[in-house]
């Protein structure tokens, strides 16, 4: 009897112990898209792994959660995500939760840019250049923030800062990994200009995602296709299209996979060039590596694209 007493009191403490390591123990960090997933992952290199929620090839405005993945936001203790004009689907669900919210959107010294309207058919350039002023245009507002270099290096201090403060005991480690992510991404933003330094040709895209990426690098845009994906194409805009390719000589479109119908119509009609693009890395392999994939790849393709 005694015997079998002590070893439930040996249970009850061995319980509690492991009761107390796992409260200890920081709970999963959930990152919503791979370009975001990829800077956490630097960040956390050497603590521990975070989780990347969207594994499907979905859009992020359209995303329909499956329970397993219900269950992960449920256990995190933090959430990463670009904010509710990328991640529709989130701004419910996270409300919820307890988790520490992590919205790089409100990141200190992002650049953020308004979408891109039409008036006449000319594109017109709206900048909000401070994350505190974001409010009023947050219905406008672009979202395609990590497609900038610096916009990224912001994005990566405001997420070891959260990071930080959840984990004070490991504030050296991340403020290592901050600076050694700080350093990968200024070589490749070193990269991306080198290559892009005379790529002045102009360009149209099918959707306004990309400009971001092209304000960076002084790329010329001048028209897209759709600047809404809820909308579809009217005669109207692909006759002032093909107009716009004939009268500025225009010979790159760039796109989003899965490739819309109307691109292949343009080039029989058209003698211009297109190339994929692919800004949340739905084809990138490696989670980890995704936001210089991303950047690299977006690259090399305008390069080609944009070369005569």
């Amino acid at each position: 009897m005694k015997a079998t007493i002590t070893c439930l009191i040996l249970l009850m403490f061995s319980t509690a112990a492991n009761a107390s390591t796992q409260s200890a123990r920081p709970g999963n960090i959930i990152v919503t898209i791979k370009p975001l997933f990829s800077l956490v992952a630097h960040l956390t290199e050497g603590i521990q792994e975070p989780t990347l929620l969207m594994k499907q090839a979905q859009s992020p405005h359209h995303y329909n959660m499956r329970p397993s993945e219900r269950r992960l936001l449920a256990d995190a203790s933090m959430i990463v995500w670009v904010g509710p004009q990328m991640e529709t689907y989130l701004s419910k669900v996270i409300q919820q939760h307890t988790s520490i919210e992590v919205r790089v959107l409100q990141a200190k010294g992002i650049h953020l840019h308004a979408m891109r309207k039409t008036d006449e058919h000319q594109p017109q350039h709206e900048h909000v250049h401070d994350a505190s002023h974001s409010d009023q245009h947050e219905q406008n507002l672009d979202p395609h923030i990590w497609l900038s270099t610096s916009n990224a290096i912001a994005i990566s201090k405001h997420i070891a800062e959260q990071l930080i403060l959840n984990e004070p005991s490991h504030s050296e480690k991340y403020k290592d990994n901050l600076e050694k992510l700080i350093k990968k991404i200024s070589q490749t933003a070193d990269g991306a200009s080198a290559l892009l330094k005379n790529s002045k040709q102009p360009f149209i895209s099918y959707h306004d995602a990309f400009q971001y990426f092209e304000n960076e690098h002084q790329l010329k845009h001048v028209d897209s296709i759709v600047f809404n994906e809820e909308t579809g194409v009217s005669l109207k805009q692909l006759s002032h299209i093909k107009s716009q390719i004939k009268k500025k000589n225009i010979q790159c479109l760039v796109f989003q996979q899965p490739k819309p119908d109307i691109i292949n119509t343009l080039t029989d009609q058209t003698t211009i060039k297109t190339a994929a693009l692919d800004p949340l890395g739905l084809q990138v392999k490696n989670d980890k590596n995704a936001w210089f994939e991303i950047i690299q790849q977006t690259t090399l393709n305008f390069k080609r694209c944009l070369t005569p």
